[in-house]
């Protein structure tokens, strides 16, 4: 059975109620208004540098998950370099570790995994394109989508038998990955589907390769469209403009077509000498019969031009609207996601660790969170749900946490970027044996 999806280990970053855990904030603007919120002048110039330490050193703390998704992913890339090697050398324990290492960076990027029943769903009738699809599951072994941050939208769309307008709401994932791996064995029949050549897939998508995009700003109709050699099919509407002159034009021509056969065929006997004659009566008849069978050839042509043509404009339309939406692509993805990884990371400890020296030790984790998320709304009015668990972990790891009769509290910032750079110091800590001196 083709496996299209996983028990979501990032289910966790959505709250009962709906709401994200994502941060939709540029970590800029967040150390800005940090920065200039309950803190003394005095405190302001530590505070910033404390940001810039601790974005390098998650920097750091992300590097080799990056190299290690980089060196993994080379055995699945469907385009780019290969390793020397031509088997990995653990065997299929090198895919396991490859999606173990990628969902743990969009776990800590928070993003949420779509459904299996969701992704198993895709396809069918496009409202807002006015377009069917169909997605070759049969080629797929497995496939994941994810999606971070999500909002509403009306979009305005033609009215019945393009009359009018009409508002359409519709779900949008502000960012959505896409993890394809191919089937390692294919059929020739079913499985040359997605592997053919010419698809456009990079490096024609070898089977066992695995393919990875990213995409913003992408509506829940849009998802099908972000599958490799997802086809166009004809939709209900397309058999009902295409069809419908195509039945009924072809009536009076089935009428017609048998005589008009039957006098052709009369007339080139004659000529052949098998039945009389050929007269100057039968001669005209064939013509007009000759003439009604290249009409039917040429409605039958019209008809089948009308639905490629129409089929062609639905695949530019597919193409354009997702052109401008693709971020990156393969290896290029894991750039994007550890910088995004990061840039949360930081996010969430500068917050937690804010609230507790400005506003003082917190009763519980239920009351730094409350403190948070209401700082947040007030100032960027985003809604969200904190990760205040996770956030208080990454700041006792790091020792900027203190208890204070018994509640949580921040160590002062003089000793946090005391802290700090003993890590850093940690990270390239060497101290070389002494070598024996030669005269010796």
């Amino acid at each position: 059975m083709t496996e299209t999806g996983h028990t979501s280990k990032n289910s966790a970053h959505q709250s009962a109620d709906g709401r994200s855990q994502f941060i939709p904030v540029l970590k800029t603007d967040i150390v800005t208004t940090l920065t200039h919120s309950g803190l003394t002048p005095d405190q302001q110039g530590d505070f910033e540098t404390l940001c810039s330490f601790l974005g390098s050193y998650f920097h750091h703390d992300f590097f080799d998950e990056l190299t290690e998704l980089k060196d993994i992913y080379a055995w699945f890339s469907p385009a780019g370099p290969r390793p020397a090697k031509r088997e990995p050398p653990d065997g299929g324990d090198a895919y396991r570790r490859l999606t173990e290492t990628f969902d743990s960076v969009l776990k800590r990027a928070n993003f949420t995994e779509v459904s299996r029943a969701d992704v198993e769903a895709l396809g069918g009738e496009h409202p807002l394109l006015d377009v069917k699809t169909r997605t070759p599951m049969q080629a797929y072994e497995s496939i994941r989508i994810f999606y971070r941050g999500r909002h509403a939208e009306k979009v305005a769309h033609a009215g019945a038998l393009g009359v009018g307008k009409i508002e359409i709401p519709v779900e949008v994932f502000d960012d959505v990955v896409v993890f394809v791996r191919f089937k390692q064995t294919l059929s020739a029949k079913r499985g040359r589907l997605a592997l053919r050549r010419g698809t456009g897939l990079p490096g024609d998508a070898q089977p066992g390769s695995v393919l990875i995009k990213s995409f913003r700003n992408i509506s829940r109709f849009e998802l099908p469209m972000l599958m490799p050699d997802v086809q166009v099919v004809m939709s209900r509407k397309d058999a009902v403009l295409l069809g419908g002159p195509a039945l009924l034009g072809a009536v009076p021509i089935a009428l017609n077509i048998l005589p008009a056969l039957s006098v052709v065929l009369v007339v080139a006997g004659a000529y052949l000498g098998f039945s009389g004659a050929p007269t100057q009566e039968k001669l005209v008849k064939a013509v007009a019969a000759l003439s009604v069978l290249v009409g039917a050839g040429a409605f039958m042509f019209r008809q089948y031009s009308n639905y490629a043509f129409r089929k062609l404009k639905y695949q530019k339309r597919l193409a354009d609207n997702i052109y401008f939406k693709n971020i990156n692509n393969d290896a290029g993805v894991f750039e994007t996601l550890i910088g995004s990884a990061e840039d949360q990371e930081v996010k969430e400890v500068l917050l937690a660790y804010h609230a507790l020296l400005t506003g003082g030790p917190a009763a519980n984790e239920a009351e730094l969170d409350t403190r948070i998320e209401a700082w947040l709304k007030a100032n960027f009015a985003v809604d969200l749900d904190f990760e205040v668990t996770d956030a208080l972990a990454k700041l006792e790891r790091l020792g900027f946490l203190a208890s204070k009769d018994g509640k949580l509290a921040a160590v002062p910032l003089g000793d946090a970027l005391t802290r700090l750079d003993t890590l850093w110091d940690r990270l390239y800590d060497f101290s070389p044996k002494p070598h024996a001196s030669v005269a010796a």
